[in-house]
């Protein structure tokens, strides 16, 4: 395993950094880095609906939407994200508590207790500090993390929009009263950057990992290509959002998820579903599969049932599309 030393604290770059190392090595890899304050959207949401525009425009705030699942989150240098890039075959054990585990060993060591919960989180005494997402790619998985060490939960709060539906069966708090810093449980103080270092040092001596990895200038410049291409793109960050005749929005176990269907002649012309969901397959291939297909709740049913639903949705069922989402 390499462990990928980055200094950078641009998300465009940062997150370029990962698709690289993800999709041109064999390699497995282990990378810490930090970012600039931004806000990183999940692969599959609506940006609008998850930032708060007026806010990031007058603090000229990045955003930036990552290759992963997941929810939108708010970074700052006082936060330090964790990356591992692995090989599936021969994997074992895939899930997001493997990945974590890490983490909550090296706090183990400075005597905080940390836990894994829910679908992809890690808390201390029932309030967060870490969300987890991830991406395949061939028989590939990225999974990374963040890492509230000392951020400001002022600036996470009020750049983010929270949505009722997702806290409906209990009270709605602010993020800041439901999120932690780790600094706050430390028995000795340190900074972000001696935790950091502390971090890499706990990770590299449980993976047996004894040297960085030394770039190249191509390395560099594929990097900054992808970058350019990708994560500074309006495009890919924002998307385009056209009118659809109908839109509704439920909360999973799997995840918020929102749909919007345009429906012309009794059949689907376009559907687009937004969420903080997880999949193993691109999503735009499920809304395609049911682009054309009548506004039945007999021929969607079909259609979902030739495909394995839960590679694009993960926990989602035939029923809580058509019958929840879909009304029918």
């Amino acid at each position: 395993m390499y462990y990928i030393k980055n200094d950078s604290i641009n998300p465009y770059f940062n997150h370029a950094l990962e698709e690289y190392f993800l999709k041109n090595f064999e390699e497995e890899c282990f990378i810490l880095w930090r970012n600039e304050p931004c806000i990183l959207i999940g692969r599959n949401q609506n940006t609008l609906a998850e930032i708060n525009p007026e806010y990031v425009r007058k603090n000229e705030i990045k955003v930036v939407r990552r290759l992963t699942g997941g929810g939108a989150v708010f970074n700052d240098l006082g936060n330090i994200n964790f990356t591992f890039i692995t090989n599936l075959e021969g994997l074992e054990d895939s899930s997001f508590r493997k990945f974590a585990q890490p983490v909550i060993e090296a706090l183990e060591k400075l005597d905080v207790r940390a836990e894994f919960s829910g679908r992809n989180d890690i808390t201390i005494d029932g309030r967060k500090f870490s969300g987890n997402a991830r991406y395949y790619y061939k028989k590939r998985l990225l999974h990374h993390g963040t890492i509230l060490f000392s951020g400001n939960l002022t600036n996470l709060n009020d750049a983010l929009r929270i949505k009722p539906i997702k806290y409906r069966d209990k009270a709605v708090k602010s993020v800041k009263n439901r999120v932690t810093n780790i600094s706050e449980h430390l028995a000795e103080k340190m900074d972000v950057l001696q935790f950091r270092d502390f971090l890499m040092k706990s990770i590299m001596d449980k993976y047996g990992i004894k040297s960085c990895y030394d770039f190249s200038e191509e390395d560099y410049r594929r990097i900054d290509e992808i970058r350019k291409n990708r994560f500074e793109s309006y495009e890919w960050n924002y998307g385009s959002s056209p009118e659809y005749a109908f839109s509704n929005e439920e909360r999973f176990p799997c995840g918020t998820i929102e749909v919007r269907t345009d429906i012309r002649d009794g059949s689907i012309r376009n559907i687009k579903f937004f969420g903080d969901f997880f999949g193993k397959k691109e999503i735009s291939e499920l809304e395609l599969s049911l682009c054309g297909v009548k506004y039945e709740k007999n021929e969607i049913e079909k259609i979902l049932n030739e495909i394995n639903l839960d590679d694009y949705i993960q926990g989602m069922r035939t029923e809580d599309v058509t019958e929840k989402l879909l009304s029918m």
